[in-house]
């Protein structure tokens, strides 16, 4: 009875396009080395785009090989040689002991191994060890291009974030810079991830999915930063407007997916478990119209994989809306207060006027140097410690906790009760998610019962 025979192979992108190395290629060599040894081959197991030091978990199809392994469908693995199959000691000898509990055995087309001597299995252990040393080395080598690209802010690929091109090496935006930056402002301002698909269709005539929209949102390229490295490119996106975002994003806030519009939707915090509380319909009028909405916790009911939760009443959507229409000014006085002290105590008092002067130093000293009055070297020496003094500063302004628009706007507007009560309910629940991270609440004896009132807690974005 012929030997059931799996033909492994294996390239990598760099390997290819190096060395003329391809799958075919294997495929061809590996099937005529069975035929002629009256092997029977069982599958062929291919990973492409991946080097032997992947970890095993990322090769696919030598996960499958081993899943058939101990399936007992395998006699024998063949491949070219073997840094096809591994390049690191310690996963080819994690390998082994699974073939060797199944009885499987491996050959190569190109090279002779005898593992059944003491001098076969020294000899195997030392192409192995070669092998990864110089893989480490190439990876040292990589490694060493890449930090001289990082601190040269160099791109080290060709792929870029949507709204940038590569020019000479370097990040610049591109034309679809605007279609980011509205992005960006849409969810700022209350719109949801999904919905900004069909707007930036209707503004700019371009299609994006959904997941290029999240990954967008996400990039901290946006805020200039790549790699880890901070001020690596054009920042296109406001940091405050970023990290708003961030928070947004990592809520999920949107609209329910049944069609009803909660205004508090990703809002509202129970009071017994601390977890976001979800919309529910609530109540019905006498021609059968849902008019009350309601927020329950969802942990109030068993769940195999939730702690239950103890606060099992619900929340009419229209008390939280009437406690926030005549408390928000205040509410909103006190946050700006409260931020500005802050912001005081982390930049200092004259954080602002400090990096305006440098900047005026960097003017003046420009003008200084094109005068004639220093030379090139004094100028850069001096632009680069100013420059270095400036971004420092300017990170630690950007860092500081601010004072976000739609707030300015809010209470700017005063009494805006009548503006706000002609809103749409869509619209409304734009303006509390443009201004409100969180809602929360105590559950006490006063706040039960017919005539109840809650005290809402209110975190401001």
């Amino acid at each position: 009875m012929s030997k059931r025979a799996a033909l492994y192979i294996r390239v990598s992108s760099d390997e290819q396009a190096r060395h003329g190395l391809s799958l075919g290629e294997q495929r061809a060599e590996l099937t005529q080395y069975v035929q002629e040894r009256g092997y029977t081959i069982v599958d062929v197991y291919a990973d492409e785009g991946l080097t032997a030091r992947k970890a095993i978990s990322r090769r696919k199809e030598l996960q499958r090989l081993l899943r058939d392994v101990r399936a007992g469908h395998i006699d024998i693995i063949v491949m070219k040689c073997l840094d096809r199959w591994f390049r690191n000691i310690r996963d080819y000898y994690h390998v082994q002991e699974i073939l060797d509990e199944y009885g499987v055995l491996w050959e190569c087309s190109q090279e002779e191994f005898n593992t059944t001597t003491a001098n076969g299995r020294f000899w195997l252990h030392m192409k192995l060890s070669i092998a990864q040393h110089e893989s480490d080395q190439t990876g040292e080598r990589i490694r060493y291009v890449f930090e001289g690209k990082k601190k040269r802010h160099e791109v080290l690929t060709g792929i870029m974030p949507l709204g940038y091109k590569v020019v000479n090496k370097h990040a610049e935006p591109d034309k679809n810079a605007p279609i980011v930056q509205f992005m960006f402002d849409y969810v700022a301002g209350g719109g949801s991830a999904r919905s900004v698909m069909k707007a930036i269709l209707d503004k700019f005539g371009i299609a994006i999915t959904y997941r290029q929209v999240y990954h967008t949102l996400r990039s901290k390229a946006y805020i200039g930063e790549l790699h880890g490295v901070p001020n690596y490119c054009p920042a296109l996106v406001p940091y405050d407007v970023f990290h708003k975002v961030q928070e947004i994003v990592s809520k999920n806030k949107k609209a329910a997916p049944s069609g009803r519009i909660y205004l508090f939707t990703g809002l509202l915090r129970c009071p017994g478990c601390g977890r976001i509380m979800a919309g529910n319909k609530g109540r019905t009028n006498v021609q059968g119209v849902y008019y009350r909405f309601q927020y329950r916790c969802n942990s109030r009911v068993t769940n195999m994989h939730v702690d239950r939760c103890n606060f099992k009443r619900a929340i009419f959507e229209d008390k939280i809306e009437d406690f926030l229409l005549d408390n928000l000014q205040r509410l909103l006085a006190d946050h700006i207060h409260d931020i500005e002290l802050s912001r005081s105590k982390q930049t200092g008092e004259n954080a602002a006027a400090k990096l305006e002067e440098i900047n005026s130093r960097i003017l003046r000293l420009k003008d200084i140097y094109l005068d004639g009055m220093i030379d090139k070297d004094v100028y850069e020496k001096d632009y680069v410690e100013l420059r270095r003094k400036a971004d420092e500063l300017s990170v630690q302004i950007n860092k500081a906790p601010s004072i976000t628009p739609a707030v300015w706007q809010t209470v700017e507007a005063g009494d805006f009760k009548e503006t706000y009560e002609s809103l749409s309910r869509e619209n409304k629940r734009r303006f509390w998610q443009s201004i409100i991270s969180s809602l929360t609440f105590e559950d006490t004896p006063e706040s039960r019962g017919r005539g109840g009132k809650y005290v809402f807690h209110v975190t401001f974005l």
